[in-house]
């Protein structure tokens, strides 16, 4: 047997970086995508390189210091081999993505939109350009000396070489640009043509006034992305703060992962920086555009009010029942099923808002993973407290950059007279639920609002994810007896499973039953959909049960190390997945039962983080009308022939859209998302066969395009 995982592990399994690249790539290809608005593919070429940041930022430490390590891993690869495909990987994929932001660039050119330097500065755009450095970005510069400790990490800096006197003897100093500043200005705003140009490029041009005494010989940008990953030590919950407060203070002077630094860099300076943060040839990078994509397509995006250039703005179907004063009643008389974000996630709020005045609630407890900068959902808890309530909140104190934000909300929650917690020894609380206790005519209630997202009322309008309200008996119950528990108590859960110690087995359970029924003849199929799986226990088990006949059929966003359509092994599993518009967000899991179709929704992915060192929560669905849409969505996500890319055996995607009457699953869900929960609108392509054959005939496969 042991054997046998082992193979398992070498022939279908795939190491979790180069998945997580591969996913990268497929948001590369979004961005490649002519179907897409434009500047929705300088977005996702943003997104790119927001990704790619946190990846030096967590992963790529690891794999850097294990490159030496000849121990085979997942796919047979050793920590050497490791190291060289995750370099050439990268570089690739960079290298893409700046040869498509030169074609973005071009397009916006002809679309009235010119990036300096693709247009000469007149006597008009001068004078404006002389104003902005003079008025509101001089202000703001400090010359420094160049050291490495004082440099933050994805900040751009201007690095710039002096020279003085006769002997020109040469001197290096460096200047940071500011981040209160936009990094596009238009210089003539006034006028139908945008004419942006990057805040660095106005410094460059305006630099020798920095320097009165020297001459400017050179100047070049630079920025360093620094390791934070480090690990924290704790023992008991007094320890959670100061640990997390050691490991924020070590995060300015993390190893640097990697340099970048603009194309025309001399040599001289580039060596110069390389030796100043002790980067090999590997971690440096000349970049053939501007630096740190994500921050200035993103102002571009904002900046250029052209709506044709966009997605069309669909406004997030409203639920009217569940906005008014009777929402707790509404909930009592029904499960409401709520899928972000083409519902409104404004029930959410203002339940809470609700909450915080309605008389008869008289404790609200909640988990908070992410909020928003000015968060209603915290306004509501203060208020709540503000009036008397019980209110506690386990506000995650290691959630990944967003561990000062969270400290300084709870701070502000404690003042209000909340009880704050902020999380378990050496344990992320990652689940999604928040509890309402009311007396209602003398009679203790429960309501209880489950979820696979955050309470973050910015990322609702981007991020699908699925949101439950119930009164169920059960399910409510499980869910004080799990906030029992986050406070040091005991509590007994039934039928939401909790990580670590739950979940992992009840997901084991339930596969292994759709094996023995696919063993006895009796319909056997899974239908998963989650953000990503790397757990070898769970793809052991998946493995299997495909092997003994169940249709294993995955929805994965990102990291999937199973390898779909091997022969001998996973003929009989399927991997898919979606990018889109939307990120994908949330997690559902469908197993057939026999044909008494059984789903349930989680905060977990199957990874090993989620099931091992994280408090997650997976609930069912006990409503009919609630499952069967969750059950709806994932058909629809299935079947979707235009975002959807099948996996194959070597790990590649492949996107073949068909170009009759074609499927995009979130489109139909912006069009109709209750039509898709009661099964009004197709779920399926309806075409003819002759159609069929004839768009497959003259459909070729889709090859790499640069």
């Amino acid at each position: 047997m042991a054997a046998h995982m082992r193979k398992i592990e070498r022939e279908a399994m795939e190491n979790r970086e180069l998945s997580w690249l591969r996913f990268n790539g497929r948001i590369v290809d979004e961005a490649d995508d002519p179907a897409n608005p434009l500047l929705e593919r300088a977005k996702f070429l943003a997104i790119v390189t927001s990704n790619m940041d946190e990846f030096f930022q967590v992963r790529y430490g690891r794999i850097h210091a294990g490159r030496e390590d000849q121990t085979k891993g997942l796919g047979g690869v050793t920590g050497e081999k490791l190291y060289n495909r995750v370099n050439k990987a990268i570089l690739r994929q960079c290298n893409r993505q700046y040869t498509l932001y030169e074609g973005v660039r071009s397009e916006l050119y002809l679309k009235g939109v010119r990036l300096f330097p693709t247009f000469a500065l007149d006597d008009v755009m001068s004078e404006c350009e002389k104003v902005l450095f003079e008025r509101e970005i001089s202000p703001y510069l400090k010359v420094e000396d160049l050291v490495a400790d004082r440099v933050q990490q994805k900040k751009l800096y201007l690095c710039v070489k002096l020279v003085r006197g006769r002997r020109k003897a040469a001197q290096f100093k460096m200047v940071a640009l500011p981040t209160s500043l936009p990094r596009l200005f238009d210089l003539t705003p006034d006028q139908e043509v945008q004419n942006l140009i990057r805040v660095e490029d106005i410094i460059k041009h305006y630099a020798y006034r920095l320097f009165p005494r020297e001459e400017v010989e050179h100047a070049a940008v630079f920025r360093v992305l620094r390791n934070q990953n480090f690990p924290v030590v704790e023992e008991t919950r007094a320890d959670v703060l100061p640990a997390v407060r050691e490991m924020l203070a070590k995060r300015n002077t993390g190893d640097v992962m990697r340099l970048e630094a603009e194309e025309r860099m001399s040599e001289e300076m580039l060596t110069l920086l390389m030796k100043l943060f002790r980067v090999d040839q590997d971690r440096r990078y000349r970049v053939t555009g501007p630096l740190d994509l994500n921050k200035m397509l993103m102002c571009l995006y904002s900046m250029v009010k052209r709506p044709e250039l966009k997605y069309e703005n669909v406004k997030p179907l409203a639920i009217p029942q569940l906005m008014g004063d009777d929402v707790f009643e509404q909930i009592d008389r029904r499960d409401w099923l709520m899928y972000h974000p083409y519902h409104s996630f404004d029930p959410v709020v203002h339940l809470m808002q609700r909450a915080a005045e309605d008389p008869t609630v008289r404790t609200i407890k909640q988990t908070l993973y992410r909020v928003s900068g000015n968060s209603p959902i915290v306004a509501a808890l203060a208020k709540a407290a503000e009036n008397g309530k019980k209110v506690v909140v386990l506000f995650e104190a290691h959630a990944r950059f967003d561990e000062l934000n969270n400290l300084l909300w709870g701070e502000k929650l404690e003042r209000a007279g909340c009880r704050v917690l902020y999380g378990l020894p050496n344990l992320k609380v990652h689940s999604k639920v928040t509890l309402f206790e009311r007396e209602v005519d003398g009679v203790k209630r429960r309501t209880v609002h489950l979820g696979t997202g955050n309470y973050h009322d910015g990322t609702a309008k981007l991020y699908t994810d699925f949101g439950l309200l119930t009164s169920d008996p059960q399910l409510t119950q499980d869910a004080a007896a799990f906030f029992e528990v986050l406070e040091g108590r005991e509590g007994a859960l039934v039928e939401i499973m909790k990580a670590p110690d739950m979940m992992r087995g009840k997901l084991l359970q339930l596969i292994q039953r759709e094996q023995k029924n696919a063993e006895a003849g009796l319909p056997a199929r899974i239908l998963a959909k989650m953000n990503s799986l790397s757990d070898k226990q769970i793809i052991r088990a998946l493995v299997e049960a495909s092997q003994a006949g169940v249709e294993v059929d995955l929805i994965v966003r990102g990291i999937c190390c199973v390898l779909p359509a091997i022969e001998g092994y996973t003929e009989k599993l399927h991997v898919r997945s979606i990018v889109g518009r939307h990120l994908e967000h949330a997690r559902a899991f469908l197993f057939e039962n026999g044909g008494r179709h059984e789903v349930y929704l989680a905060s977990a992915d199957w990874m090993p983080r989620n099931l091992s060192r994280r408090a997650e929560l997976m609930f069912p669905v006990k409503d009919e009308a609630c499952r069967q849409a969750v059950e709806n969505v994932l058909t629809l996500q299935w079947n979707d022939t235009q975002k959807c890319r099948h996996r194959n055996a070597d790990g590649t995607d492949e996107l073949v859209p068909l170009r009759v009457g074609g499927l995009d699953a979130q489109e139909v869900l912006l069009m109709d998302v209750n039509g898709v929960f009661d099964g009004s609108v197709p779920l399926q392509l309806e075409m003819q066969e002759d159609a069929l054959a004839e768009d497959a005939a003259e459909t070729e496969l889709p090859t790499e395009r640069v």
